[in-house]
């Protein structure tokens, strides 16, 4: 079915960096914004035709799709002003696990609207270099086919490319663990130990992301696409991200971290705490955690990686 694109109603909830990087590639002529201050939001979004910012949620009600590109903990929040009635298909954008409740946002979503069809955004995808269109490429995961083709048709294809899988427990366990794994990664250059460090920190923790979520019920090839190796790798090498950074100013013993949302430490705690549940061993995971409530980096370094020689998996 071919799209019009004034036809189509798209809001955007959440007014961050990945908010205005979505605002760029979505094909519609009008995009509505939900921000909590218009003020602050107005500066960011560029002076133009196509965007709405508005302050609350009774307005997305009708609309067709709803981006929520809002942190991973404020979700339950959101969802909860939502209005119930409405009929729109969400995309879910954040990449975290529910504190307390150690839930997906999926399992978060369908709490509230259990009859609404969603899909996951997820992929190696730095917010500037959107915000810059340079090409990026990333995942699309629905158990709706016909959902995932459509999300891709109202997004701009030139620099922007879209593929599809229907795993949407592995996508959004590749994108929550990516970043807890992303703070070892920042420890580890943070500390100058070196590529090689880098590189098996990377590799093992990817072994742990594979491990978990094949216990949860996700498929093994997810791992090896755009939302597990491609976002790991991607993360885990720059301290663009927020989660190496914080890794990496650690090591350096430094306190003052930005204010802006880190979600691997807010995740952290509930991916150690689904290991424990499913029985699966994420040495690096708790590692990451233990430095964040406290320990030296340089003990827990030591310990990780004097634990016992095994068979590589």
């Amino acid at each position: 079915m071919e799209l019009r694109k004034f036809m189509i109603k798209i809001g955007i909830i959440g007014s961050g960096n990945w908010s205005l990087a979505l605002s760029k590639v979505l094909i519609s002529s009008k995009v509505t914004i939900k921000a909590r201050n218009i003020d602050k939001a107005k500066k960011k979004f560029p002076k133009n035709k196509k965007f709405f910012i508005v302050d609350n949620f009774e307005i997305l009600k009708d609309f067709d799709v709803l981006f929520l590109a809002n942190p991973s903990q404020s979700l339950r929040g959101i969802l909860n002003e939502i209005p119930k009635n409405t009929k729109s298909k969400f995309v879910i954008c954040s990449k975290g696990i529910e504190k307390k409740t150690n839930k997906l946002m999926s399992e978060v979503l369908t709490e509230f609207f259990p009859k609404n069809d969603f899909a996951i955004l997820s992929g190696p995808n730095f917010s500037f270099e959107v915000i810059k269109g340079l090409p990026t490429a990333t995942v699309i995961s629905s158990k709706n086919s016909n959902l995932s083709k459509y999300i891709s048709k109202i997004m701009v294809q030139e620099k922007f490319r879209t593929y599809f899988n229907n795993d949407i427990i592995g996508t959004q366990i590749g994108g929550a663990m990516k970043n807890v794994i992303a703070i070892a990664s920042g420890f580890i250059i943070g500390k100058g130990l070196g590529l090689n460090a880098n590189a098996s920190i990377i590799t093992r923790g990817l072994s742990e992301i594979i491990d978990l979520g094949i216990k949860m019920g996700a498929k093994k090839k997810t791992f090896y696409g755009l939302s597990g190796i491609g976002d790991l790798s991607l993360t885990c090498s720059s301290l663009k991200s927020r989660n190496t950074k914080l890794g990496y100013l650690l090591a350096k013993r430094k306190k003052e971290i930005s204010g802006e949302v880190i979600e691997g430490m807010e995740s952290c705690e509930s991916v150690c705490a689904l290991g424990k549940k499913f029985n699966v061993e994420l040495p690096i995971c708790n590692s990451v955690k233990k430095i964040l409530s406290g320990h030296t980096v340089e003990k827990i370094m030591s310990n990780l990686l004097s634990r016992p020689l095994q068979f590589e998996k």
